[in-house]
């Protein structure tokens, strides 16, 4: 399973002033919750300490960097000052489930001072696994504080080689989401990307779990039950306030279209579906040909990226190449009982395309029939 993991690293901020020595002005800041039903009509208050007085203006950024929300703008403060937010944007509609950061800039004097813990970004590092149980579909593990995580089951056994793990991703169960820190329990219902095989009863089953930090004093928002925070990218105008240059490393500087894994389709090109088997049956018992089609709201990046092809037959890898077609041939064993094949679409900036079906090869077949 392809998993990076680095050592993750604490987020650094420091308050710049124009014109003079680094100092902080925006003494602190901190929110009262960091989660927030907008469902529910529940807010959350920003508090801000400003070592003196001047003019305060405060957004609130998407995980991206984009500003949703004005909460002051050129503002008089000085001391403490409360900023309340509702989990709405400036047209009022309640922003999609996601994680959100305050920007704050402080003017005075001709000296400027800005707070943005979102500005940057923070890397991963694994997490273990608590447990899975099978009978109420539950996954288990802790963070160390609120984080965005990425969960990919499949199976894996050591290359003899290089001692590593290696084998198919067969499913995201999270993808890049947010989560609150402490004791997380994920519901996934066991099954591979098809919702065919029951991958938690595989052998050499293995979860990976990654997770990078959230800025400091994000929001986590829930209950907007109308529309996904990826349906709402190509709607954002200005500009983003998170001036980092694309890809940085394994998940690391990416911005949403370019973090997320799509869905990956895998078409048989020379089988046929059984709908009693639920397998697909081949009538050449050495090859399969198989179109690939990646889809979803940030497919069409995805697609630009640097990206490999792993192929696997019942968790072994039988090959490896550059990710430069749509169809690929895969081998099969000579033998009248169902295979699983797995394909991994792996973007070299981190995220996995993944999808598994199951073919049974045979000389000729009289119970298959064509469709899906």
């Amino acid at each position: 399973m392809r998993l990076t993991t680095v050592v993750c690293a604490a987020l650094t901020l420091t308050a710049v002033v124009a014109g003079a020595e680094p100092r902080h002005v925006i003494v602190s800041a901190r929110v009262n919750r960091s989660s927030l039903n907008v469902a529910a009509d529940e807010d959350v208050t920003l508090a801000i300490d400003f070592g003196q007085p001047g003019a305060a203006s405060v957004l609130v950024l998407d995980r991206d960097g984009y500003s949703v929300r004005t909460l002051a703008l050129a503002q008089p403060v000085h001391g403490t000052a409360s900023f309340l937010w509702n989990g709405r944007d400036d047209r009022g509609q309640l922003v999609a489930d996601e994680a959100y950061a305050f920007r704050v800039e402080w003017r005075g004097d001709g000296a400027v001072d800005v707070y943005n813990p979102g500005e940057e970004a923070a890397p991963a590092s694994a997490i273990d696994v608590g447990s899975y149980d099978r009978r109420t579909g539950t996954l288990t593990y802790t963070l160390p504080g609120p984080s965005r995580v990425h969960v990919q089951a499949g199976t894996a056994v050591p290359d003899p080689k290089t001692k590593k793990l290696v084998g198919p991703v067969m499913r995201t169960v999270v993808n890049r989401e947010p989560r609150i820190g402490g004791a997380i329990a994920e519901h996934w219902n066991g099954y591979d990307e098809s919702d065919t095989i029951f991958v938690a009863d595989l052998d050499n089953f293995v979860v990976a779990i990654a997770a990078s930090p959230l800025p400091e004093n994000s929001v986590l928002t829930f209950g907007n039950r109308q529309r996904r925070f990826v349906d709402t990218l190509a709607a954002r105008g200005g500009a983003s306030f998170f001036h980092r240059h694309g890809h940085e490393g394994h998940h690391l500087g990416l911005r949403t279209e370019d973090d997320l894994s799509p869905v990956l389709k895998i078409e048989p090109l020379n089988a046929t579906w059984s709908q009693t088997e639920h397998t697909w049956i081949s009538n050449d018992a050495k090859r399969l040909r198989v179109r690939m089609t990646i889809v979803g709201p940030t497919a069409s990046a995805f697609r630009r990226h640097p990206a490999t092809l792993e192929l696997f037959v019942d968790g072994r890898r039988v090959d490896q190449r550059r990710a430069t077609t749509d169809v690929v041939e895969i081998p099969l064993d000579q033998r009248n009982a169902p295979q699983r094949i797995s394909i991994n679409w792996n973007s070299e900036w981190g995220p996995v395309a993944a999808n598994t079906i199951q073919v049974r090869s045979v000389e000729r077949s009289g119970t298959a029939r064509s469709g899906k």
